[in-house]
């Protein structure tokens, strides 16, 4: 098999290829630092193939690439043309676990004739975490059926594997096995992240779907290929055709894992005018559905007051709004009384939507103008139908508009983020997680013991999302401890953090101090040493000049030393809440100055936690 020859000058940071396409033959991409190698092949047959190692280590064997547009499979009987590369380097803004991302990768078209004459451009980047594919069909203005993708990625099946079942709000449990204990053809939800031993991890989804169903994953033997369980049976497409990314998240150690920019970095930028937008802004909220159900109207001040008090940002008004009335005033009017009155209090009100009300462009313009008019700061949409190709524009559509309103928009009922909250900085945080209102006796709900130290390595790997963390109620804790619910807040990122309990367990609570400092997003982020997926997990993370430890244990008694090696020259204060394995509606606290040689080895009970706060 011959190899078509690559040059990289990684002081310059240029990458060239030279060749003639034909079958047979390889197209190498290489990433700056030459640690990820991505092969594309079309082989003697003309089946077109990607494969992955990472610093000589197979990471994915020859994997199928392909879609199936009226009827013929592009990845099938092709020829390579000459390919075209280039390097990209660039930093942005980024809300989540630090606040710089970095966008630095090869990026490969390759140009591709296919069955029946198409021909189109295949679009190969290797970043030092990472490799992702795309397709690029130029044609004149026509309707197209797609039928499915081919696209694969092929593991050993003894592989390690932390995934869930396809849903279309994905919200099923996290699951454990090896890659041969996942049953065949189930469709699955991404990010699915495998452990390939020597502290390697990767985790595959897909990037900057802007007009595609949902890719959802499922196994045919080693391999997991693409597939989109709402669009089954394919779908119309309108004009040219570019594919969403699919990509490897490919990280040495939990740290780089966690931090990985690759799915945003398949992003486009924002426009210029969100780029700059001063009305975005992360912050923290209350709101009432998880603790009482539907929010009262005669309330509703106590809850905005309870906001201020504990210097949160915002105040979300949730179903149940939409049936107040009061003498003389309707539902809005209600609902503008409140969000004025949450105005003078320096505090800011999100708006609670069904998407049945707006459906289509027409309706959903109307309604969302009419939240802007009265003056809330953001919505929440609920209850999105299964995302069909249609259903996707929709979301675009709702981005589009609640931009131009400037209002903050998250999605809730709805499927995972592609990165696209790059493109679209004004979407915080999206729900799509299995979150804290499964930890709920009322409805005999009770999360898996282990589902808090896995989900961190999988749906977040795509972007934050609205877990909705932390209830103290002991009525409602489910077997979790306060020091765990309290970790939640630290550990589930989301830019738009609801706080899910009521707020007179958080005034006067011990904690209520570190509950008012709490940032929303974060400079910096470590997983600690000693953090185990599925057992016990800890992250260390700054904003500024604070730190927030934020330990999740899993279903035994356990301890995790943590030292403070990260924190630098100097003496610091930590504030330690710990479990009471008397009381789990306590902590055992105690105050240290520490230095970053000191360390501490906590015990922690089953379904426990710990949280250190520090400070200079």
């Amino acid at each position: 098999m011959k190899t078509i020859a690559i040059k990289k000058h990684i002081a310059i940071g240029l990458l060239v290829v030279a060749c003639v396409g034909s079958q047979g033959e390889t197209v190498t991409v290489v990433s700056p630092n030459g640690i990820i190698q991505i092969d594309v092949l079309a082989d003697d047959a003309g089946n077109l193939t990607w494969s992955v190692e990472r610093e000589g280590k197979m990471v994915f064997a020859a994997s199928p690439l392909g879609l199936t547009v009226d009827g013929q499979n592009i990845g099938d009987s092709v020829t390579i043309g000459k390919p075209q590369s280039r390097t990209i380097n660039e930093t942005y803004p980024i809300y989540g676990n630090h606040s710089t991302a970095v966008n630095h990768c090869s990026e490969t078209a390759i140009p591709v004739s296919g069955p029946g004459g198409i021909e189109y451009i295949l679009d190969v980047r290797a970043y030092d975490d990472g490799a992702a594919v795309r397709y690029r069909i130029k044609t004149k203005d026509k309707t197209h059926s797609i039928a499915g993708e081919t696209t694969s990625f092929a593991l050993p099946l003894d592989t390690t594997v932390r995934w869930e079942h396809y849903d279309n709000s994905y919200e099923k449990p996290c699951e454990s096995s090896l890659l041969s204990g996942i049953p065949e053809n189930a469709p699955l939800s991404p990010p699915i992240t495998f452990e390939l031993g020597d502290d390697l991890y990767v985790s595959l989804t897909e990037a900057n779907n802007d007009c595609f169903p949902d890719m959802g994953l499922a196994r045919h033997g080693n391999r997991l290929q693409a597939v989109f369980p709402a669009s089954s049976n394919g779908w119309q497409h309108e004009g040219s055709i570019t594919t969403p990314w699919r990509a490897a998240i490919i990280a040495e150690g939990l740290t780089a894992l966690v931090n990985s920019d690759l799915i945003t970095n398949l992003c486009p930028p924002p426009s210029k005018e969100l780029a700059n937008a001063d009305w975005i802004q992360p912050g923290r909220s209350l709101w009432q559905w998880w603790a009482i159900g539907a929010p009262r109207y005669e309330d509703q001040e106590d809850w905005v007051d309870a906001a201020k008090t504990l210097k949160f940002e915002y105040y979300l008004i949730d179903d149940g709004w939409r049936n107040w009335s009061a003498p003389g005033k309707n539902q809005w009017e209600c609902l503008e009384e409140v969000i004025d009155y949450a105005k003078k209090q320096g505090v800011k009100a999100l708006v609670w939507v069904n998407s049945a009300e707006m459906r289509d462009a027409r309706s959903r313009r109307a309604y969302l103008e009419r939240v802007a008019d009265i003056g809330a700061a953001g919505i929440k949409i609920d209850f999105i139908p299964p995302c069909t190709a249609e259903i996707t524009r929709w979301y675009e559509g709702a981005l589009q508009d609640t931009a131009e309103l400037e209002l903050l928009c998250n999605f809730h009922g709805s499927v995972k983020l592609t990165g696209r909250q790059r493109t679209w900085p004004h979407e915080l945080t999206r729900e799509a997680v299995r979150g804290h209102e499964y930890h709920m006796s009322r409805y005999g709900r009770v999360q898996a013991a282990d589902h808090d130290t896995i989900v961190p390595f999988t749906r977040y790997l795509c972007g934050p999302a609205d877990y909705t963390p932390t209830a103290f109620d002991p009525k409602e804790m489910v077997g979790y401890t306060w020091a765990h619910l309290l970790a939640q807040a630290v550990d589930m990122t989301s830019p738009l953090l609801h706080f899910a309990g009521k707020y007179q367990d958080f005034i006067g609570n011990p904690a209520e101090d570190l509950i008012r400092h709490l940032p929303a997003t974060w400079d910096e982020t470590i997983v600690l040493p000693g953090s185990e997926i599925g057992k016990v997990i800890g992250f260390a993370r700054r904003q500024g000049d604070s730190w927030f430890i934020g330990v999740l244990n899993g279903g035994e008694e356990t301890t995790l030393p943590i030292d403070f090696s990260f924190l630098g020259k100097g003496t610091w204060k930590a504030k330690v809440f710990a479990d009471d394995p008397d009381n789990p509606a306590t902590y055992k606290q105690a105050e240290k100055t520490i230095t970053a040689r000191d360390h501490i080895e906590v015990p922690m009970s089953p379904r426990g936690g710990l949280v250190v706060w520090i400070t200079k």
